[in-house]
């Protein structure tokens, strides 16, 4: 069973439709991308597949639960990151892994907090208080936290926007890795650069989702050289 499954999903905030027609599969293992300009729907998607937000039109599932009712249980197995860092500025980076471990229940919650610090490279932050951290450190201990449980489904919302060469690298590589042992990724982004390392995309254009498909083969329904170009085209008009 696919870990998303939903069919024209939409979302109207004060009578108007913030994303509409989003269709999108995501199984074990696969990275989707939602592309598009900012603003243009990809936030509120994530956050109905996170169960944050209720659609208001639409069918489907996420990890086995009705989009429009996502229990608990599917909750504890969704991991998701907004865009905005969400760290407790008084707690050392050590701390928030440890109340995220409490929070979430994990199972040998010392053993884990510590196999994190070791794989996402934090141990010269470890004692640091989050508020003194550096855009980068924060953003690679919100994404440590976000997979302290072992998330099956992980929700990214611009997870490497205004990060340097080598945390973008490094993240992307971490959700790689993730990938392979089979956990499922949707990561939205605006750059298209970026967008061409998913092998899945969902883009969004004028308040709607095109079917999901691959770079190369947006790119080749308007006979552009690139997704970047594809998209320019797109957005002058040149797709339907």
């Amino acid at each position: 069973m696919p870990l998303v499954a939903v069919k024209g999903l939409g979302k109207r905030f004060a009578g108007r439709d913030a994303v509409r027609a989003v269709t999108l599969t995501v199984r074990s293992g696969e990275i989707v991308g939602l592309v598009g300009a900012n603003g243009g729907g990809k936030t509120t998607t994530l956050r109905m597949l996170a169960g944050l937000l209720h659609p208001d039109r639409g069918t489907g599932t996420v990890m086995g639960a009705p989009i429009a009712a996502i229990r608990t249980r599917a909750r504890r197995q969704i991991g998701y990151m907004g865009q905005r860092t969400a760290l407790y500025p008084e707690l050392s980076v050590a701390e928030t892994l440890r109340f995220h471990a409490a929070v979430h229940g994990v199972p040998s919650a010392s053993a884990r907090t510590a196999e994190v610090i070791e794989s996402y490279g934090l141990g010269p932050v470890v004692a640091t208080r989050c508020a003194t951290l550096s855009g980068g450190w924060a953003r690679r201990v919100q994404f440590a936290a976000t997979v302290l449980a072992r998330p099956k489904l992980l929700l990214l919302d611009e997870p490497t926007a205004g990060l340097d060469v080598a945390t973008r690298r490094d993240l992307w590589n971490w959700m790689q890795k993730l990938a392979a042992d089979g956990c499922g990724i949707v990561i939205s982004t605006h750059d298209l650069a970026e967008a061409e390392r998913c092998p899945a995309i969902l883009l969004f254009h004028g308040g709607a989702a095109h079917p999901q498909t691959t770079p190369a083969a947006v790119a080749a329904s308007v006979g552009a050289a690139s997704l970047e170009a594809a998209v320019l085209q797109i957005a002058d008009g040149g797709m339907a």
